[in-house]
């Protein structure tokens, strides 16, 4: 099974099987317990056991088949998408180094402009440096001629311009020397002052010093400012600037190429996707360890078997029958046929019914099973939408996708020069970047992806089928754990057997007692309130003898139930018994009656035998513990089914005064049986 369905090493499966079967033969041959051991694990090995194992192969096959399958087609699904990225990368590449390609001519044109340029501007630099040489020299000779044109005025004017001063001065001494003279008659000094024009004679060589001065303005307005201007506005012509700025951004920050990039992804997404198919390890040695837990687990069940008489002994066997029955035909206390009640407990191994603990288990089984079911069939579903999906893309793309511009835009430029073919480049470049076609998905990097196994899945629905019934029949199957530590220890299934059958003795003695106060307790409880729901007409009846079957043949009574499991009958069904006894409306179905020994519990008589209990005076305690059959079936249905336990002395001293009757019901009970006398304490 591992070989087929793990598909594990053969020689692992051949060491592990030689292994195990060699440790069980040699057990089995040298010991009886091994035996039993190993025969009580073979009925869990067929149904919870055997359903764990079920579904660890399932699981296993799980992990091998769908499983695997998805994670195949998602890492070729990963494969082409990192190819066609790949291809898209390259090409995008390529149409980047094309359109760079007419840049580069605008680069070089650039380059020759700023080197022409560079070679005009030093041209120009010399002729203006030798301008500004010449122009300084000439500058330098006018300078000259200037400054002596300008000292030859002034030289010309300090000299010739002293007789016109040492005149004047000669005049001012005079007239002041002939002020002090006079005094009062200075007023006749004033005719020197006719003769002060005389001096004017003395500037007549000033003339010649005007020549220079005025010869030096007109030279300065002339000649200099339009030269000094003519100069300065050939120097603007020739003061320009050249600047050239390339700006180159590139961020390279990859040391690997996409094909490298594109394989460390596939890995890392092969790392991720193969945890899972780790778990599939494991599976083998989960396998036997399984195995392990089930020996354990039946060691343990016969352990438990023959020291604990009240474990798993809830079965009514053959010899249970039989010794029931001795005990019966020997006036002992039989407990044959069980009530209704006690027939949801105690079951009979060949018997399809389930006790409420294997109904427990088969529904946790099928619960675990429909879980597997589930979850499997998830990822089945999984596998084939994967499978599908990438099918669809196979059959759709049956060329390359290319993406491309929507719109082209062309751009002419006219003219020359060097502007017009930087220009031109440009728009070349931008023509190349709108005619590129990239590569989306590319026919070559698609791979056909893996059809899912269909023989696989039918063997999954086989396991969950084979689960399924085991978990069914896991509870019939386990009883046969009982049969096989019966065989093997037969003393002990003797005492089991007696321990069930005085249980049950046990459990009937208590839930009688329990009803008969229970019944007490909710007669006065009824008659406080007003006489228990019945009429008039019904209660009078129900004081005559006879007045029970009086009251059923009118239809008075309402529905009642059995007092013992609380089943609802009716007196006119061939298996109800009505006890007779006046005041008493006990009525039970006929299992139940024969459980109790064929005697109302609630009057402790006989109900065929009332006329010779009629001389018998009843006390007030006995006519208490009369009560309404409805009123014990409310009571049983509200305490439900579990097991009552108390104390039943107070109970025996109360019934000691009857003890005539009770002895005459002993001796005249049907079928001529004799009962124990502590049959009903």
């Amino acid at each position: 099974m591992a070989v087929l369905l793990q598909k594990q090493s053969l020689w692992f499966c051949v060491y592990t099987t030689v292994a195990l079967a060699g440790l069980a033969a040699f057990s089995m041959g040298l010991s009886a317990g091994a035996r039993a051991n190993i025969m009580v694990m073979l009925p869990s090995m067929c149904s919870a056991r055997g359903r764990s194992f079920i579904l660890l192969l399932f699981m296993s096959l799980l992990l091998s088949g769908p499983l695997d399958n998805m994670l195949e087609n998602t890492e070729r699904a990963a494969s082409s998408l990192l190819c066609g990225a790949e291809v898209a990368a390259n090409q995008t590449k390529e149409l980047m180094q094309r359109a760079a390609t007419p840049l580069f001519s605008v680069l070089d044109d650039i380059r020759e402009i700023s080197r022409n340029a560079r070679a005009v501007a030093g041209r120009v630099q010399n002729f203006i440096n030798a301008l500004t040489d010449g122009v300084r020299h000439v500058a330098r000779t006018l300078r000259n001629v200037l400054h002596f044109l300008v000292d030859i005025g002034d030289i010309c004017n300090d000299k010739l311009g002293v007789p016109y001063r040492k005149c004047r001065e000669l005049f001012a001494g005079a007239r002041s020397d002939c002020a002090d003279l006079l005094g009062e008659f200075n007023f006749l000094c004033d005719i020197m002052d006719t003769f002060l024009p005389l001096c004017n004679i003395a500037r007549a060589g000033e003339f010649f010093c005007i020549i220079p001065s005025y010869v030096a303005t007109h030279l300065k307005q002339r000649l200099a400012d339009p030269t000094v201007a003519a100069f300065r506005k050939m120097m603007r012509e020739f003061d320009f600037n050249i600047s050239a700025s390339v700006k180159l951004d590139l961020d390279v920050n990859s040391s690997r190429s996409v094909q490298q990039v594109s394989q460390d992804i596939m890995n890392e997404i092969s790392s991720d996707l193969r945890v899972l198919e780790q778990l599939r390890e494991p599976l083998v040695y989960c396998s036997l360890v399984l195995l392990a837990c089930s020996f354990l687990r039946a060691v343990r069940y016969r352990r438990r078997y023959l020291r604990e008489l009240d474990f798993d002994n809830v079965y009514i066997t053959a010899q249970f029958r039989q010794l029931d029955e001795r005990l019966r035909l020997g006036g002992g206390a039989s407990v044959l046929p069980l009530t209704r009640r006690e027939a949801n407990t105690y079951i009979s191994p060949l018997s399809l019914q389930l006790s409420f603990r294997e109904r427990r288990a088969v529904l946790v089984g099928v619960v675990s099973v429909l879980r597997h079911m589930l979850m499997g069939g998830l990822l089945v579903v999984l596998d084939f939408l994967v499978f599908w999906i990438l099918d669809q893309v196979h059959l759709q793309v049956k060329g390359d996708v290319i993406a491309r511009a929507p719109v082209r835009v062309a751009v002419q430029v006219n003219g020359s020069g060097y502007a017009s073919d930087i220009f031109r480049d440009l728009v070349a470049s931008f023509d190349i970047l709108q005619g590129g076609n990239v590569t989306v998905i590319s026919r070559k990097c698609l791979l056909e992806p893996l059809q899912p196994d269909a023989a696989t899945c039918s063997v999954l629905g086989f396991l969950l089928a084979l689960a399924l019934c085991a978990s069914l029949t896991g509870g019939l199957v386990r009883r046969c754990r009982r049969l096989v530590c019966a065989s093997y220890h037969p003393e002990r299934e003797q005492e089991r057997i007696l321990f069930l059958h005085q249980k049950i003795l046990d459990q009937r003695r208590a839930a009688g007692s329990a009803l008969r106060r229970a019944a007490v307790r909710t007669r006065a409880q009824r008659e406080r309130a007003g006489g228990g729901g019945g009429g008039g007409l019904r209660a009078l009846l129900m004081r005559l003898p006879g007045g029970a079957h009086l009251v059923q043949v009118l239809g008075l009574s309402p529905s009642v139930t059995c007092l013992s499991c609380g089943e609802t009958v009716t007196a006119r069904e061939p298996d109800a018994v009505t006890c007779s006894t006046p005041q008493c409306s006990g009525v039970f179905c006929r299992p139940c009656f024969h459980s109790w020994g064929s005697v109302c519990f609630v009057c402790q008589r006989p109900p065929t035998f009332q006329e010779e209990e009629e001389e018998e005076e009843l006390d007030s305690s006995d006519e208490e513990r009369l009560c309404l059959n409805s009123a014990l079936g409310t009571e049983m249905r509200r305490r439900g089914r579990r097991s009552l336990h108390g104390n039943t002395q107070h109970q025996t001293r109360r019934t000691r005064g009857r003890r005539v009757g009770a002895q005459r019901r002993q001796r005249l009970r049907p079928g001529g049986v004799r009962a124990q006398p502590g049959c009903w304490q």
